[in-house]
């Protein structure tokens, strides 16, 4: 049986189901509420997230992808998929050359946006 809690403001009983979904849709994930100046801390030096998409030149539709990656202001980090390589770069542009491996096959980075990754954690 499912707990109930009261939600501040509400007069309904809701369960903690309920109440989990209404803090995830309103961005704040956790179980406990974060103050709103660790929450600025956070994002202010939290790294972008990215993919790695190789894909044949001559027909873009043909793509995989091969990695994922942060970038911070001073490093970029990519992980194969397979976990089984990984490489720490400079820039996202030097992350890429070990992925284009010839004149017909290319690769490009993919920014994963805060909807795409709100959407996967919500997802699972």
């Amino acid at each position: 049986m499912a707990a109930v809690t009261t939600l501040a403001g509400s007069e309904d009983g809701v369960t903690e189901e309920e109440a989990a979904e209404a803090r995830r849709g309103s961005g704040d994930l956790g179980s406990e509420p974060y103050d709103p100046e660790m929450v600025a801390m956070v994002m202010a030096s939290a790294p972008s997230l990215f993919a790695v998409v190789e894909y044949e030149v001559a027909h873009p539709e043909i793509a995989r992808v091969m990695g994922f990656g942060v970038s911070a202001d001073e490093w970029v980090h990519v992980v194969s998929v397979d976990g089984k390589a990984c490489g720490t770069f400079g820039t996202t542009e030097e992350a890429l050359k070990p992925y284009s491996k010839s004149d017909e096959v290319a690769a490009r980075v993919v920014w994963v946006s805060p909807a795409m990754a709100l959407q996967k954690m919500l997802m699972g």
